[in-house]
């Protein structure tokens, strides 16, 4: 069962590879009203984690429909571990940022996206992030966010093969890709949403936006590549996986980014 589950998801990669609606609107997405973060040289590291809907509804805070699913059968966790040289936020330098987007994906950003990491929308669960400017504007857009001590991200040599990417969240978490393939839809785009709905009702949005990735995908129950997490125990990554450790369904690792554009508004 578990060949099978990976052969069917990389005849999806596969399939995606050839369609031109792979690559997301990022430009139209870049230039929509609210206030701007821009990120340059970023590395970004993603992994997905199988849950069912009752284990991660609870943290949420409202009912949302997890019935579309992607790489599998049961809903994901999704964690986006980021590291970039430089930001601005509105304006404004900040300096080097490392960041973590825990989220649950809902559903796709349009009806004509197919059925892939770089097109979800998901429920945002938290934000974690070194920098203090990054955080206060995520809050000033009803966006939870939290402050860590430490945060480091570690990623392979560019030339080399496989690539390697790591972020590590003090007293947290820990997530790394170790991924050979190549994926067959570089390169693309990437038209993301994270939407959160606070205890009091008010709903904040954030749009990411990045033009050209190229990344190397890992599905560990292919067997030639490593995806994980690991958690501390007590932490929200522990809560939300059931425990210290739960496998990966996909992993991706990406070459660095010139420029990842983050869009936040209320």
């Amino acid at each position: 069962m578990a060949s099978l589950l990976a052969l069917a998801m990389v005849l999806v990669l596969a399939t995606a590879g050839t369609a031109a609606a792979h690559h997301g609107d990022a430009a139209a997405v870049a230039a929509g009203p609210g206030t701007k973060v821009s990120l340059r040289s970023c590395f970004l590291t993603a992994v997905f984690v199988p849950r069912e809907a009752a284990a991660l509804q609870p943290f949420l805070r409202r009912p949302v429909d997890l019935s579309m699913t992607f790489y599998g059968p049961d809903p994901l966790l999704g964690l986006w571990g980021f590291s970039c040289e430089g930001a601005r936020v509105a304006g404004k330098p900040v300096g080097r940022v490392t960041a973590s987007l825990v989220s649950v994906p809902t559903g796709l950003t349009s009806a004509e996206a197919l059925p892939l990491a770089n097109n979800f929308a998901s429920a945002l669960v938290r934000m974690d992030t070194t920098s203090r400017p990054l955080a206060r504007a995520f809050r000033k857009a009803r966006l939870r966010a939290r402050v860590v001590r430490k945060a480091s991200y570690r990623h392979s040599p560019a030339a080399a093969v496989p690539w390697h990417g790591r972020l590590a969240v003090r007293d947290g978490y820990t997530i790394a890709v170790r991924a050979r393939e190549l994926d067959p839809t570089n390169p693309h785009d990437h038209a993301n949403r994270f939407d959160h709905l606070s205890a009091q009702g008010r709903a904040g949005t954030m749009s990411l936006a990045i033009q050209n990735a190229l990344d190397r995908f890992c599905l560990p129950e292919g067997g030639s590549c490593t995806a994980s997490v690991k958690a501390e125990r007590g932490s929200l990554v522990a809560r939300l996986i059931g425990g210290r450790e739960a496998p990966v369904r996909a992993g991706f690792d990406h070459s660095k980014l010139p420029r990842v554009t983050l869009v936040l508004r209320r």
